[in-house]
């Protein structure tokens, strides 16, 4: 089989692999709650999709094979943590999940002959993404038969011939009387689609040139109806995630490449003085009715876990396990919402600092003087940053989500960017 013919194939396949990555924790809402595809369903396509790939490409394998090795430490520090784990099999299960799968979508990211039109592709499906949650919200809201009240949630539900299907609202309570109505659209929840309109408005952000005909029109009118959508999402995390994603499109299209990285330093910064403050001054249990910048259950949630990596801070308990190690014991079913927080409770500072080296050196790379800095280096750095910034409230990524696989492709990508391409 020639060259080329094996290199369109391994992109058919790593694109694959991606959809199956981001539309395979898709889904919709009946009676019982959030239906979607079988994980083990959507493990399999990605393995196999992504191993097919990666053995086509074994030859372009090793020349941007610097830029996946810190996702590779990071993997292995995780998997010796498994040694101390209390619950190894469990552990190995989730390390399973979270890094076979992104180990190799992340080396066919690095090895992809055509980067920059793959990247085009994955904006392209997450608006798609975006704006059919959007369109399946309004089909649901127009012609919806039963609600069905669910924790906080509320369930709009539609019965087409025995089968029922519809969306989670799960409103939001603002200052001066302003209630926003979130809706979950495609996703599991509203924060879900305010994530995926967030990635899709920062990647048009730096990568679109609208032109004045009608493709330039079409795209103006996708990237309003990705912003209606973020704004519906009344999700904090995506705003700030937007916020800080423009912030650095507008840096590096400026060429203020040393305010870039010292934007980075500060965003660590805000983000320790995050969790100090709420460390200090404790969790509020007598709360308003309103949210603008309270942290509720988060604070009490950061809190168990601040005083957790106080006895595991060298070297963690063991990958994946923040639940059952310290949530569970309290009677509490839920997570640390903090990807920091997260890995210092699993990996302690060594997988920490594992971790920051691998997030951040795709870019200092992209922002190095003398260097080109195309739209797609800026896309990837600032899908990254503003990706950080939403993990300071959340926690999916080294998690088995779709958004995992998203920050692993962009490690990916990033490498491919910054070594030769033969057709980029």
């Amino acid at each position: 089989m020639p060259s080329n013919r094996q290199e369109t194939w391994a992109r058919g396949f790593f694109l694959f692999a991606l959809l199956a990555s981001l539309v395979g924790f898709l889904g919709y809402y009946d009676a019982q709650g959030f239906v979607t595809t079988p994980p083990v369903i959507v493990l399999a396509l990605q393995l196999v999709a992504a191993s097919a790939g990666v053995m086509l490409l074994r030859h372009r394998l090793l020349a941007n094979i610097r830029g996946v090795l810190p996702l590779i430490l990071v993997a292995v520090w995780a998997a010796i943590t498994l040694v101390w784990a209390d619950d190894p099999s469990t552990a190995l299960r989730r390390w399973l999940l979270v890094f076979a799968p992104a180990i190799l979508i992340c080396l066919l990211a690095a090895s992809d002959p055509r980067p920059r039109q793959t990247f085009v592709w994955f904006t392209g499906l997450v608006a798609v993404i975006t704006i059919a949650s959007g369109a399946f919200f309004a089909v649901i809201m127009a012609f919806w038969e039963t609600t069905i009240a669910e924790n906080a949630l509320r369930y709009f539900l539609i019965d087409v011939n025995g089968w029922v299907f519809g969306i989670a609202e799960g409103g939001r309570q603002y200052e001066l009387g302003l209630y926003i109505p979130r809706f979950s659209g495609l996703t599991s929840n509203p924060n879900s689609l305010g994530l995926f309109a967030a990635i899709g408005f920062i990647a048009l952000a730096a990568i679109a040139r609208p032109k004045r005909d009608a493709r330039g029109v079409g795209l103006i009118l996708v990237i309003g109806i990705v912003i209606f959508l973020l704004l519906m999402s009344g999700s904090r995390a995506a705003f700030a995630m937007t916020a800080a994603g423009i912030f650095f499109v507008v840096l590096l299209r400026t060429n203020r490449r040393r305010t870039a990285r010292f934007a980075v330093l500060l965003v660590c910064a805000m983000t320790l003085s995050l969790y100090l403050v709420t460390w200090l001054t404790g969790a509020t249990q007598d709360l308003s009715h309103v949210e603008v910048f309270e942290l509720r259950d988060r604070a009490q949630g950061w809190q168990i876990a601040i005083r957790a990596i106080g006895d595991v801070w060298m070297a963690g308990l063991g990958f994946g396990l923040t639940q059952e190690a310290i949530y569970a014991p309290l009677g509490l079913q839920t997570a640390a919402h903090s990807l920091s927080l997260s890995m210092l409770v699993e990996t302690g500072v060594v997988g920490f600092v594992l971790v920051l080296a691998t997030w951040f050196s795709p870019v200092f790379r992209a922002t190095q003087q003398g260097r080109t800095v195309t739209a797609t280096d800026i896309a990837i750095v600032a899908l990254l940053m503003g990706l950080f910034v939403h993990q300071t409230v959340d926690s999916s990524v080294f998690r088995y989500h779709w958004a995992h696989f998203v920050f692993v492709y962009l490690l990916g990508a990033s490498a491919g960017l910054s070594g030769s391409r033969t057709n980029a």
